[in-house]
């Protein structure tokens, strides 16, 4: 049996204080009608601070908990444990207590090839929306409702008003035509006819039918209006609030809370300025490919001269750290050895010299010690598994968020009878476990800079590979540059980008741009070397050897020295 696990205020025997997250997981925990879960509660001591919200949960059954698994401990809960095994996140705990209901309705509500919200947040504005921002803007309402409400004035809350023009555009979603022919009962609709011709509403977030993104947004729009009634919104946001009483017709909302009204009195509603934009992620007018070409070289060599001028070195000692360490395959296992896998041969055998020079800098970092090693964004295990079969006085704890990914590698794990493993179904953010030494492979764009400033923050050492430098973005959690060096330099941000896009022209060796486009790499992770330098660490960066085992083989190793 599967273990849900959060933590509560208790008020009294019936009634406790949540979070928005653990409200909105225990609602679809009372949805799916999932038997095979058991519902864990750990009181927390002192008195309720932050967004919390009083439900009653007289209807749910429950065991209040003093000790836990430690894996439970290592991602911000909610959270799912089976045995080793870790979910973590709103989306990934909400469709694995959808995805094993008994109920065949239920399980629907994960949508086309049970795909609903299996995205995340870093790569899909609706996982995102759904997920983060959302669900940050309801809790900063109820943790500063001054900021929204002003005696008769309410602000309305962006995200609101995003969610209202989202619902008003085109329906955009997987087999589109067939759904129009079945909606309208016309086999005629041709599939050349425009997506916008179609006669397709969003009755729900992604078009007809309801999906498990709509129960986590009922949620939130269920808090908003407890605040502030419906009828002073229905002006503003009256697709929202349409969808909103639908939704309340499915009975989609099983857990009762208690909130103090704070819009009785309002009487005017300004509405904010957003990008008109819908909320999918393949929407064509997103972007502007103008804004997207970063490569003219005109604009390549005038970011380069700017490093130049400002005397930062570029240097790549072209060697890694760790080239020193023995290393033999044929000692491997052929479960940790990707020749004996699925992968083309040639393919797999650039993929082991890949393995093999993150391995060789990771035991050179642990020596005689036992470590915490976390593989960020795992995949399906490769360099962990075979970390785990290396270092076997090591604990490894593979940090993924795909679902499918993770199914190969526990597939492994268990061939090979590795007890040394954790595995976590999370995203970077939900990770808040201490280690020792952090490790990425080929973490695309921005995800390398998320595993060094995680590394930074537990003062563990780092050796991180990075790929998809064109990826790299402002986001939440981070901005670029990342150094203060480069934060000094006369560049402006689409520089930076410049150099970063011009960072990916690296495939072709017979191409005059592919040396330039090393050169970018350097420059790039020359910005990540300073920045971590700054933080305390010494930094290595070098090459992967052979150099052709990949395009994208530079090496950062960052050893804290505190």
């Amino acid at each position: 049996m599967d273990n849900l696990y959060i933590a509560a205020y208790q008020f009294d025997k019936i009634n406790f204080y949540v979070d928005l997250e653990s409200l909105i997981i225990l609602n679809i925990y009372r949805i799916s009608g999932n038997e095979n879960i058991k519902l864990n509660i750990k009181l927390l001591d002192d008195e309720p601070k932050g967004a919390f919200i009083k439900v009653d949960m007289s209807r749910v059954t429950f065991e209040i908990i003093e000790t836990f698994p430690e894996v439970a401990s290592y991602c911000v809960w909610p959270v799912i444990v089976q045995d080793n095994y870790v979910i973590a996140g709103l989306c990934s705990v909400a469709r694995q207590m959808i995805k094993h209901s008994e109920h065949k309705k239920v399980k629907k509500l994960l949508g086309f090839r049970d795909a609903c919200l299996m995205a995340c947040s870093e790569s899909s504005i609706w996982t995102k929306f759904c997920e983060v921002d959302m669900v940050s803007t309801i809790k900063s309402i109820l943790l500063n409702p001054s900021s929204y409400f002003d005696g008769n004035v309410l602000k309305l809350p962006q995200d609101m008003s995003r969610f209202e023009y989202h619902m008003g555009q085109p329906v955009r979603m997987h087999n589109i035509y067939k759904v129009a022919r079945e909606q309208s009962n016309d086999k005629a609709i041709k599939s050349s006819i425009p997506i916008d011709k179609l006669d397709l509403h969003h009755t729900f977030g992604e078009g007809p039918f309801m999906t498990l993104s709509d129960i986590i947004l009922f949620s939130c729009t269920e808090i908003f209006l407890a605040l502030c009634p419906e009828d002073r919104l229905r002006e503003k946001l009256p697709l929202t609030i349409n969808w909103f009483n639908t939704m309340k017709e499915k009975n989609v909302n099983k857990m009762k809370f208690s909130l103090d009204a704070l819009g009785n009195d309002v009487t005017t509603i300004v509405v904010p300025d957003i990008v008109k934009q819908s909320l999918y992620t393949a929407n064509p007018g997103r972007y502007k490919p103008e804004k997207r070409i970063y490569t003219k070289q005109k604009d390549i060599t005038n970011s380069l001269r700017i490093i130049n001028n400002n005397h930062i070195e570029i240097a790549n000692s072209l060697y890694p750290y760790g080239d020193d360490v023995p290393f033999d395959w044929s000692k491997i296992p052929s479960e940790a050895n990707p020749t004996s896998g699925a992968l083309p041969e040639n393919r797999a055998y650039r993929k082991c010299d890949q393995l093999e020079n993150l391995a060789k800098a990771v035991i050179k970092l642990v020596g005689s010690k036992e470590c915490r090693i976390v593989d960020f964004c795992s995949g399906s295990g490769h360099l962990g598994i075979l970390l785990a079969y290396l270092l076997p006085k090591c604990t490894i704890i593979l940090v993924e968020n795909k679902e499918l990914s993770l199914v190969r590698a526990k597939e492994r794990i268990l061939k090979m009878n590795l007890t040394n493993i954790i595995i976590l179904q999370s995203n970077l953010d939900y990770f808040i476990g201490s280690y020792d030494i952090g490790v990425s492979l080929h973490a695309c764009g921005v995800a390398t800079d998320l595993v060094i400033q995680n590394c930074i923050k537990n003062k563990a050492h780092f050796v991180c590979c990075p790929c998809c430098y064109g990826g790299i973005h402002d986001c939440y959690h981070l901005t670029y540059p990342r150094s203060v060096q480069y934060q000094n330099l006369n560049m402006d941000h689409k520089d930076y980008l410049t150099l970063a896009h011009a960072a990916d022209q690296t495939h072709d060796p017979n191409n005059r741009k592919t040396t330039q486009g090393f050169i970018c790499m350097d420059a790039i992770d020359t910005d990540r070397r300073l920045y971590a330098e700054s933080c305390g660490y010494e930094v290595h960066l070098g090459k992967l050897q052979p150099f052709s085992c990949t395009n994208k083989n530079n090496l950062l190793v960052g050893i804290c020295s505190g």
